[in-house]
């Protein structure tokens, strides 16, 4: 099959398409998706790559690609320890405005291969280093390998988002004399992650018992001395690698100081996280919407403050229903009239992973206040997910189920501890104000509150990632807090910290409860003002971004 030339090749771990297919675990993926989005109705020229997890070995609980995809009959093998593991691939198309993306899914789930290989590929970030490993050298190597059985002869750049894919540097080193200078210039990296601990490492005798011959004899000179770093390999080889915000960049400068990086801040899929109601407003009042995010920015001047009020109000209402009919998300054991949600109170989202930075029980640090300046006039929903015997999670929820069990009668609140595509849509619909107050600076970007923004949902979030960016451009968009700590070490002073920013938070909510209850032309305008900023945060101005800066 002969290929278009000068074809992109964009590698994920994960690609979030579709709420029934095993294939994310947050962010990385929606965001993956959402690019790949916006590069299939711009007519990109691009290709993905990824893996399928099958979940379960038994055939009958297992997932089934062929609901969703299409078995390739190509089929490539990879070396892991010596021996053959035999890769199948499936197909799946998005179809855009200008024509049909291709996606393909390496899996290791085959007959061909024993038990222990087809176990691979059986879930998402497999915690064992060893499987980890695999799965990262069956994207990386296995990908190039399918690339090429495929017909994708015409390859001018190989997209790595996180290094979860670099091994496929390793192939194209094999496939060039082990020469970096011939590699480096059609590799691009993004990277997402603000902290050393959130990058892959690997000891290097599990490296080279698992790769064999595949690893170069300098790789320590690109990987570092100690261990095999995923991330410092893919940015020494690498032509240009970038990161999502500009926060984000000064960090990532910070933490690889020899690293020149491009900054792409990340954006939305906005077709694809608008509601239905809202949606309708943008129709009748925006148009050209769809194909042209730049006519956001008139949204202050041409969206009836009426319509748009009425539109949000009804997209609240069908999740305050939702809710409402699920007396398992509320943490008492029985819940009377009083506890359900009402679709005139404000309601507050704040839909993060259970893990310590997000600080979740940071509104509730001086629970007094809490109650004084928002009783009878808040309710809060808390969404993420939790493994069973993630026990840092459940101590956080525990902790959440605590302050509600106090604050019973006076503020409404719920806990979502499953979190899925189809729940985030629902939230980012309906939600007055999205809150998000992690530590400083671990949040690279975070997408979910432009699709708040997206719907006339206000941000109430402390200035990191992409809040900065968004704030600086229409202050009127939401409420920021923080400023105090943007040039130093977060993680000196926790406990004056955390004072400070509830203080701050506590004080800015009161501002935003007024204005909800007392200020209400203001609020619809801060709404409008809201909407505006996606004429700059989504997909569509991201892939020319990265088409002119990291692509070209």
């Amino acid at each position: 099959m002969k290929q278009k030339k000068n074809c992109i090749a964009y590698f994920s771990m994960e690609i979030a398409l579709n709420n029934k297919i095993p294939n994310y675990a947050g962010g990385l993926g929606v965001l993956a998706a959402d690019t790949l989005l916006s590069c299939a109705d711009l007519g990109a020229n691009v290709v993905g790559i990824s893996l399928i997890y099958h979940i379960d070995n038994d055939p009958k609980k297992s997932f089934d690609p062929a609901c969703f995809m299409k078995r390739r009959k190509e089929t490539v093998s990879i070396e892991i320890e010596g021996r053959q593991v035999q890769l199948v691939i499936w197909q799946m198309d998005i179809k855009g405005k200008k024509g049909k993306l291709p996606l393909f899914f390496l899996s290791s789930n085959t007959k061909k291969n024993s038990q222990w290989d087809r176990n691979i590929t059986k879930y998402l970030y497999d915690a064992n280093g060893y499987t980890r490993l695999c799965q990262e050298v069956i994207l990386g190597i296995g990908g190039m390998r399918a690339l090429k059985a495929l017909g994708y002869d015409n390859i001018s750049r190989y997209h790595m988002n996180e290094g979860h894919s670099v091994t496929l540097t390793l192939e194209l080193l094999r496939q060039n004399s082990y020469d970096p200078e011939k590699v480096r210039p059609c590799c691009t990296f993004t990277t997402h992650t603000p902290i050393p601990a959130g990058h892959d490492y690997f000891d290097y005798d599990l490296a080279y018992r698992t790769l064999g011959k595949m690893m170069p004899a300098d790789i320590k000179q690109y990987a570092t001395q100690e261990r095999l770093c995923m991330t410092q390999l893919a940015l020494n080889m690498s032509r240009r690698s970038n990161s999502v915000s500009a926060r984000h960049n000064q960090i990532c400068k910070n933490m690889f100081p020899k690293v020149e990086f491009e900054n792409i801040t990340n954006g939305i899929y906005y077709q694809r996280w608008v509601g239905d109601q809202v949606q309708n407003v943008f129709n009748k009042h925006l148009k050209g919407w769809e194909n042209k995010p730049k006519v956001f920015s008139k949204a202050v001047k041409s969206l009836p403050s009426e319509e748009l009020e009425k539109a949000h109000s009804a997209q609240k209402r069908e999740l305050v229903d939702w809710i409402n009919k699920q007396r398992k998300l509320f943490p008492f054991k029985t819940v009377v009239k009083d506890d359900l949600f009402s679709k005139d109170v404000l309601t507050i989202g704040f839909a993060r992973r259970f893990v310590p930075y997000k600080r979740h029980a940071l509104i509730f640090h001086n629970s007094d206040k809490l109650k004084e300046i928002g009783y009878k006039k808040l309710q809060l929903i808390f969404a993420g997910r939790a493994h069973p015997g993630d026990e840092f999670s459940n101590n956080i929820i525990e902790k959440i189920r605590c302050f509600a069990s106090k604050m019973q009668g006076q503020i409404r609140i719920v806990i979502l501890k499953e979190y899925d595509l189809e729940i985030a849509k629902r939230l980012i619909s309906g939600c007055d104000i999205w809150l998000n107050n992690p530590v400083p600076p671990r949040e690279a970007s975070g997408t979910s509150g432009m699709k708040a923004a997206l719907n006339g949902g206000l941000n109430l979030s402390i200035l990191d990632g992409w809040w900065i960016e968004g704030y600086k451009m229409d202050p009127k968009s939401g409420w920021a807090f923080g400023k105090k700590y943007l040039g130093r070490d977060m993680q000196t002073q926790p406990i004056a910290r955390d004072n400070e920013d509830s203080e701050a938070l506590l004080r800015l909510l009161e501002d935003a409860i007024d204005c909800y209850y007392n200020r209400r032309e203001e609020w619809t305008e801060r709404m409008k003002h809201a909407i505006s900023l996606i004429s700059y945060f989504n997909t569509h101005r991201l892939v020319k971004e990265y088409s002119k800066k990291m692509w070209s």
